[in-house]
């Protein structure tokens, strides 16, 4: 496995030495076991840390397994994952061929990589995988010590696949499972679950978080929504392809190493706490008629831009009653100018398509009364509405000469000619009704 040089690779074992790392790891301390239970064989070479797991035999010599099995009666949260019902999943991931997921046929997939590249240079030397099992859900972490054991690794992965029948990942299906196939590809071996349902976790995550958190990270992602707190025994996902050069490079195995494997595991207990999380958005129908309150708030207050995000996912589900309870929800409570102004257009759009004019107006009048601004827009769908519904072409006027006003204030500029033009062109109209004369179409 190449080595990186230069500038770029002394940056990064700067980085490792600030964190403790050095050649033969002589005087690390040890980091606290994980909470869970860890079947293991403790490995001591001189002067290394412990790994956790131990060797096990295949046809094609030994790979490395560590296996954590976390008791559903002590991890209640892990259980939830199989009461979740295949429609609510399909709607999360707008597949519809997740109602066939089963979740309790379900792999819960991550690795961990030497790089970022899908190339062929790029081996998955760790690949984790979680499944439930009669009372516990457990994850094996397949470790590959040097690419000799990567045909052993690779058989294990293979069997253990062998037994479900649907994926979970965050970012797998652009990431982890492309790069995976790479290596059975270049090993000869036949591709496990390819074609099965696959329910990639991160997209839906940004659908409903993005617009509040930023960063849609599975770390952050634990952190403000599940509620869970990494120990200090974590390592950073960017560090860890540099982590296991340095250990191919020496030979040596560091306690970062070692807690590369906490990260791994953190990564797939939290997939099955996000995913019933999320599902438990979906729960409603598109035959429900919704109302603010049945806008699920789970064990904590939806926050408003979450809110507004999920009744942009129930939108584009068809749901739009469901929407429109969510919009609501967002709407009622604190946003800034920026998102509700936002929030306001969509949900007015909405009632246009379905013809709630009234309810429409109602909303534009509410955004004219609470955002400050140059927004001639409600201005504009108020005379629309007061010109061709109500047909009260004076308050048509009206709307339409304070939006005149609002665009006349903004900086010269090919918007603002267009947005005149067509004013004017809609006063003259109007006048015209309004004295008797023959209104050209528009």
């Amino acid at each position: 496995m190449p080595i990186d040089s230069g500038q770029s690779r002394v940056e990064r074992l700067n980085k490792l030495r600030k964190l403790g790392v050095r050649r033969g790891a002589h005087n690390l301390v040890r980091a606290p076991e994980p909470v869970a239970s860890v079947n293991r064989e403790e490995v001591r070479d001189a002067g290394q840390a412990v790994l956790p797991g131990g060797p096990v035999d295949t046809p094609f010599g030994p790979a490395w397994v560590r296996t954590v099995r976390h008791d559903l009666a002590e991890y209640p949260h892990l259980a939830e994952f199989l009461a979740v019902r295949s429609e609510a999943l399909a709607a999360l991931g707008r597949d519809r061929s997740l109602e066939k997921l089963d979740p309790a046929g379900s792999v819960f997939l991550d690795t961990e990589t030497t790089g970022l590249s899908l190339g062929v240079g790029t081996y998955t030397f760790m690949i984790g995988l979680g499944t439930y099992e009669p009372g516990a859900f457990v994850v094996r972490q397949y470790f590959m010590r040097n690419p000799g054991e990567e045909r052993a690794q690779l058989h294990l992965v293979q069997e253990a696949l062998a037994g479900c029948s649907s994926i979970v990942s965050f970012n797998g299906r652009a990431f982890d499972l492309p790069l995976l196939y790479n290596r059975f590809i270049l090993a000869r071996m036949p591709l496990p679950l390819r074609g099965g349902p696959h329910l990639d976790l991160l997209p839906p995550a940004r659908r409903i978080w993005r617009a509040r958190l930023g960063s849609c990270s599975l770390g952050n992602l634990e952190l403000n929504i599940l509620g869970v707190r990494r120990t200090i025994e974590d390592v950073p996902g960017w560090l860890i392809p540099e982590i296991y050069r340095q250990y191919y490079s020496t030979g040596l195995a560091s306690e970062l190493l070692a807690r590369v494997f906490y990260h791994n595991l953190q990564d797939i207990t939290s997939m099955p706490l996000l995913a019933a999380h999320m599902a438990r958005f979906f729960l409603t129908g598109a035959s429900v008629t919704a109302s603010p309150a049945e806008i699920p708030s789970l064990d904590r207050p939806l926050h408003p831009l979450e809110s507004v995000s999920l009744a942009r996912c129930y939108l584009a589900l068809d749901w739009p009653e469901t929407s429109i309870a969510a919009y609501r929800t967002g709407l009622s409570g604190s946003l800034l100018d920026a998102d509700r102004r936002q929030a306001l257009s969509e949900l007015g759009s909405l009632f246009k398509r379905l013809k709630r004019r009234e309810e429409a107006a109602a909303l534009w009048e509410e955004w004219i009364s609470t955002l400050p601004g140059d927004d001639y827009l409600p201005y504009v769908e108020l005379a629309k509405h007061h010109e061709w519904f109500t047909m009260n072409l004076a308050a048509a006027r009206g709307w339409t000469a304070w939006a005149l006003r609002i665009v006349e204030a903004w900086s010269p500029g090919f918007a603002r000619d267009e947005a005149l033009a067509e004013l004017h062109h809609r006063l003259a109209r109007l006048e015209r009704k309004l004295t008797g004369g023959s209104p050209e179409e528009g």
